[in-house]
């Protein structure tokens, strides 16, 4: 796991988290990374995105956006 972010209550069954993971490549395929949002426990928000570049030549600054409603 590359990033898990919790909320102050840690691992209990009501957090908040945020996971980001960088999954295995087999060779000639682009590299995936997975993400997953629990809110108040529940999940369900797995998506995963094929990375356009090779994430391990080189060291990346990652950021997250926040759009307020």
């Amino acid at each position: 796991e590359l990033l898990q972010m919790c909320s102050e209550n840690g691992a209990g069954p009501e957090r908040d988290e945020l996971d980001f993971e960088f999954l295995g490549n087999k060779t000639g395929e682009p590299y995936l990374i997975q993400t997953n949002v629990y809110k108040n426990g529940t999940r369900g928000r797995k998506m995963r995105h094929m990375l356009w570049f090779d994430p391990t030549e080189d060291y990346h600054t990652y950021s997250i956006q926040q759009e307020l409603e």
